[in-house]
């Protein structure tokens, strides 16, 4: 699983770092930005240069080099079983990837790209386009001269106007080749995972060399979006929901849909029957007016490094109703995590989840579809009502949110339990003595549990004896909105401030977490109790990673972000 996660960290990292754009940095790159289609599914661009060395030696602070050379490791076995020379062709790639992110350095000569980078990422069509700005073109062209000695895979030299590029036969797809086409042109490279069956028009808007006839504006599509959903319009990407949805409810209306009919035909045409209709094209336009697409920005270059993802939407009742769902979560929660070693809150006002979900249902299974695949997940909504298996939540209607945070924990080397914590537990709800007495109920066997006074903090170990057995010793605070068990100095200071903070609708949820401090305790108490240390385990506990998520309801989307601290310390 670890392998997996770096292996899309990765892949992450490459495809999607990108940084602020300046207005200055748009005017630079305003011609580069005239060669993307207005009607691409998916757009990232980088344009304010990034130091690219910096970023890829931050980026091997979070990686040891153990888990790097197992990850290509990995990879290149399991790319070198193909057939073809395309496996032993990307596998090189990945081992060229493993050797810069050792020094990044030496990415400049190594590769010709520029280390202050600037690049972009688009769709034409069906076909992924990456462009960077390069600083050394002949050092572009002997990397990918390596790559072949390495690989076997040869390029052919052709030319499309005049303009001079390569192409790496991958594979086949349905009776057509999978083509990697590079060139190199005014200062930038570029690279296309494109198709044979996909005319020359095509290609030479994809290698950058003819602009489309309509091609994307800036200031009048890009510019307008950043405003609206309070993005960085210098680190901007989307994933429109309006193109994705013509390419599956029509074989011509964007270049997409015009590209997937190239390459599968008729074929497709059978498959999506159902969707292609005049009523699925009229039903999903107005889902895409709804729920448009998918925004996000980055900023790398600040610490700590940011991102900012929001699943749009414009429609205000659905927004309305998610919201009344939004909870409390304790204000410490929400700062950073610092030398904490893990903390979490969920924000939810569970009073209001039977008639949001009630309503969210009911809004789903009435509205008025033509389109026969959406009438058919609309009938089998209908016979799944969930409110009914959701009667037992009324019980905890009062209830706003759960937090927990842990600042420290030791272990005993001999007896391998904790000798000293300090962590904080708490549970918000309206009158929590009142909620506390109603759970008890269920528990007969605890009805003769007297709870502490409003206000007054007791030894839990008095209350419930077991929590002795583990070597704790916390403490009971009932607070009008809150039901806090502590232990430890920290954990005591942040129940107080707690105990008198009134509640309110300010987050769904939050997450944070020490890389260092957690995984250090986690191998300490591995280790005294014999146990041999993972590899995966023993290279985390050195990472000096912090990281803070989280997610809430806002009135245009769901809004994801998270902060990375890439120099934390352990201490």
């Amino acid at each position: 699983m670890r392998t997996i996660l770096i292996a899309a960290a990765l892949l992450i990292a490459a495809c999607f770092a990108y940084m602020k754009l300046t207005a200055n940095g748009v005017e630079r790159a305003a011609g580069q930005l005239s060669y993307i289609p207005a009607d691409t599914a998916m757009l990232a661009v980088q344009l304010e240069p990034l130091e690219l060395a910096h970023y890829l030696q931050q980026l091997q602070g979070q990686l040891s080099p153990q888990d790097a050379q197992h990850t290509v490791t990995m990879l290149t076995a399991l790319l070198s079983t193909s057939d073809t020379n395309s496996g032993h062709f990307f596998a090189a790639l990945l081992e060229q990837f493993q050797h810069l992110l050792k020094q990044p350095e030496h990415m400049a000569e190594r590769t010709g790209i520029k280390q202050e980078f600037r690049g972009l990422f688009y769709l034409v069509g069906l076909s992924p386009v990456s462009r960077f700005e390069l600083a050394d073109e002949q050092a572009f062209w002997r990397f990918f001269d390596r790559i072949e000695q390495q690989s076997q895979l040869w390029h052919q030299a052709e030319e499309l106007h005049g303009v001079a590029y390569r192409r790496y036969t991958l594979s086949s797809l349905n009776g057509h080749n999978l083509d990697l086409l590079v060139s190199s042109r005014d200062g930038w490279g570029t690279l296309v995972l494109t198709s044979s069956g996909f005319d020359s028009a095509h290609h030479a808007e994809a290698l950058a060399i003819h602009k489309p006839v309509d091609a994307l504006s800036w200031k009048k599509s890009i510019t307008p979006l950043t405003k609206r959903y309070q993005l960085d319009e210098a680190s901007f990407g989307m994933l429109s929901s309006a193109e994705l949805f013509k390419a599956i409810t029509s074989n011509n209306q964007n270049r997409l849909a015009r590209d997937l009919h190239a390459l599968f035909g008729d074929e497709l045409s059978v498959t999506l029957a159902d969707w292609r209709t005049p009523g699925c094209q009229a039903d999903t336009a107005a889902i895409a007016a709804n729920w448009p697409g998918i925004y996000f920005d980055n900023q790398l270059n600040k610490q700590p490094a940011s991102s900012r993802v929001l699943i749009a939407s414009s429609d205000k009742t659905a927004m309305a109703s998610l919201r009344q769902l939004r909870g409390f979560i304790a204000p410490h929660i929400q700062q950073p995590t610092g030398d904490n070693l893990l903390q979490f809150g969920l924000g939810l006002n569970v009073g209001q989840l039977l008639p949001t979900i009630g309503e969210l249902w009911s809004a789903t299974v009435h509205a008025s579809f033509q389109c026969k695949p959406l009438t058919e997940v609309q009938m089998a909504l209908e016979t799944s009502n969930p409110l009914a298996a959701m009667a037992m939540v009324a019980m905890g209607g009062s209830i706003k949110g759960l937090s927990l945070s842990i600042h420290d924990v030791q272990i005993d080397p001999a007896t391998h339990m904790p000798t000293a914590v300090d962590a904080l537990v708490s549970l918000s709800a309206d009158n929590a003595h009142s909620l506390l007495h109603s759970l008890m109920m269920l528990a007969p066997n605890q009805l003769d549990i007297e709870l502490p006074e409003q206000g007054v903090a007791v030894e839990l170990n008095e209350l419930f004896p077991m929590a002795a057995a583990y070597g704790l010793a916390p403490k009971l605070l009932l607070a009008r909105d809150h039901a806090l068990i502590y232990q430890g100095e920290q954990a005591t200071q942040q129940a107080k401030v707690l105990a008198g903070t009134a509640l309110s609708q300010n987050g769904m949820l939050h997450f944070g977490l020490n890389y260092a401090r957690l995984f250090g305790v986690l191998a300490d108490s591995m280790a005294t109790a014999g146990m041999d240390l993972p590899d995966d385990l023993a290279s985390i506990k050195d990472n000096p990673y912090q990281l803070d998520l989280s997610l809430d309801i806002e009135a245009q989307g769901i809004a994801i972000e998270s902060r990375m601290y890439l120099d934390a310390k352990a201490d």
